[in-house]
C-alpha cells in the first residue's frame, strides 16, 4: 500500500506539473512572453513550495503531514475542475502540487521503493501527460455529454475526471498506509540553501535562452550557466544525494527534443518502458550503466539526425531515464522533493519558428507553411557533453560516505 499511495501521489503532482505553463507569469495574467516577470512561473512556485514544505515537515508527525498532503491534494483538485480559476487557480494548482510532493516526499522517507514509486510516476506523469490529454480529447473516438456541455470552459473534462480518480485513490492509499508510520527527521539547512535559489536561478536562465536558436551564443551560455548551477547545487547536498539532481538535469537536456508519442500504442509503450526501465534499476542499479544509457541516447539521436532515420532513441528514453533515476536513490527525502522539479525546471526552451501564407479567393484556397525545426546537432552534442561533465561529477561524489539509510 505505501508503493501505491506514493504511485498515485506521484501521478498526482506529475499530471498537475504537465498543465503548467512554463513560461506563463503567476505575477500578471497580461505578462507578455519574453517579460521578466515569467521567471515567477508555476514551475518555479511549485518547486520552491516543494523545498519549503519538505523543511516544515522534517519533525513532524505522520498524521500531521496526512492532514496537510490530502488537503493539497484536493486544492490540485479543485483547480483542475474550474473551482479556482484564473491567476488565483494556477496559484493554487502550483502551490498545492508542491505542497503534496514536499509531504510525499517527507512520508517516503528513505524507503527506496516508496522513493522510486513517488519519482517515476512524478517524471512520467509530469512527461506524458499533455499526450495523454492529446489522445483522450481525439476527434475520432466518440462524442460524450461533457464534450458538448460546457465546451467553451477553460477545464478539460476528461484531465478533471483522471485527475480526480488518482486524486481519491491518493488520498485514500495515503490515509492507509502512512496514518501509524513514525517518521526520520532529515537535515533541513542543505536543503534550504539549495532549493530555494536553485529554481529560481534556473528561471532566470531559461528567461535569457527563451526565444533563442539552441545554436546561438546565449542558448549556449545559458545551458553552461544551467550546468555550473546542476554542478554547484549537487555538492551542497548532503552525501551523495547530489546526484540524483545531476541524473535528472542530464535527463532534461538529452530529453529536450522531446518524446516520441504521436498515438495510443506509443503512448502505451512509453508508459510500459517508463515501468520496466523503473523495475530494473531498482533489481540492479548501476549509476554508471544509467547515465552510459543516456549517453548512448544522446549520441543516437546525433546519428539520427544526420542520416534521417526513425527516431528510435526517443523511444528509449523513458527506459533509460528511469533506469538512471532509480539507481541513483534512496536520498534524503529534502533532497527528493528538490531534486524531482528540476527536470522541468532546467529544461531550457527549444525554439521552433514557424512560418505559413494563405491565399485565399471564391473558388479555392492555397495555404503553404514552412517550419525550422531546432538544431539537432548541437541539442545531441550539448547532451553528450551535459552528460559526460555529469559523470564525472557522480563519480566524485561517489567518494562521499552515504548518509545513514533506513526504512520509514
Amino acid at each position: 500500500m505505501k508503493v501505491l499511495s506514493m504511485i498515485l501521489a506521484g501521478f498526482v503532482v506529475g499530471y498537475a506539473i504537465s498543465d503548467i505553463r512554463p513560461f506563463y507569469s503567476l505575477l500578471s495574467s497580461t505578462a507578455e512572453f519574453g517579460s521578466p516577470a515569467t521567471i515567477v512561473n508555476g514551475l518555479t512556485v511549485l518547486a520552491l513550495t516543494a523545498c519549503l514544505t519538505s523543511v516544515a515537515l522534517a519533525r513532524w508527525n505522520a498524521r500531521g503531514v496526512l492532514v496537510l498532503a490530502i488537503g493539497a491534494v484536493f486544492v490540485v483538485v479543485f483547480r483542475t475542475v474550474g473551482m479556482v480559476t484564473g491567476l488565483v487557480g494556477d496559484w493554487a494548482g502550483a502551490v498545492g502540487a508542491g505542497v503534496v510532493l514536499g509531504a510525499s516526499a517527507v512520508l517516503a522517507g528513505r524507503h527506496r521503493g516508496a522513493q522510486a514509486s513517488l519519482a517515476v510516476a512524478a517524471v512520467g506523469a509530469g512527461l506524458l501527460g499533455r499526450a495523454l490529454d492529446a489522445l483522450l480529447q481525439a476527434d475520432d473516438g466518440p462524442v460524450f455529454v461533457w464534450d458538448v456541455v460546457g465546451a467553451e470552459d477553460a477545464v478539460v473534462p476528461e484531465r478533471a475526471i483522471i485527475m480526480v480518480l488518482a486524486a481519491l485513490g491518493a488520498a485514500i492509499s495515503l490515509y492507509v498506509a502512512h496514518r501509524d508510520v513514525a517518521l526520520q527527521s532529515h537535515e533541513t539547512r542543505r536543503i534550504l540553501l539549495v532549493g530555494l535559489p536553485l529554481p529560481v536561478v534556473a528561471g532566470v536562465l531559461n528567461w535569457f535562452a527563451d526565444g533563442h536558436d539552441s545554436g546561438e551564443a546565449v542558448w549556449l551560455g545559458a545551458l553552461a550557466g544551467m550546468t555550473a548551477i546542476a554542478l554547484l547545487a549537487s555538492f551542497v547536498f548532503p552525501g551523495r544525494d547530489g546526484r540524483v539532481l545531476l541524473v535528472l538535469f542530464a535527463s532534461a537536456t538529452v530529453g529536450s527534443m522531446g518524446f516520441a508519442v504521436e498515438d495510443s500504442l506509443q503512448l502505451a509503450l512509453s508508459a510500459a518502458l517508463l515501468v520496466v526501465g523503473a523495475g530494473i534499476g531498482y533489481r540492479w542499479p548501476q549509476v554508471y550503466v544509467g547515465l552510459g544509457g543516456l549517453f548512448v541516447v544522446a549520441g543516437a539521436s546525433l546519428v539520427e539526425g544526420y542520416l534521417d532515420l526513425p527516431s528510435v532513441s526517443q523511444f528509449a528514453l523513458p527506459f533509460v531515464v528511469a533506469y538512471a533515476l532509480v539507481s541513483v536513490l534512496s536520498a534524503a527525502p529534502g533532497s527528493l522533493a528538490v531534486a524531482l522539479p528540476a527536470l522541468f525546471t532546467m529544461t531550457l526552451p527549444v525554439t521552433v519558428y514557424a512560418a505559413s501564407s494563405q491565399i485565399a479567393s471564391t473558388y479555392d484556397r492555397a495555404v503553404a507553411t514552412r517550419t525550422i525545426e531546432p538544431d539537432h546537432l548541437v541539442l545531441s552534442v550539448a547532451g553528450l557533453a551535459v552528460v559526460a561533465v555529469v559523470t564525472v561529477a557522480c563519480a566524485v561524489l561517489m567518494r562521499r560516505p552515504a548518509v545513514e539509510s533506513g526504512h520509514s
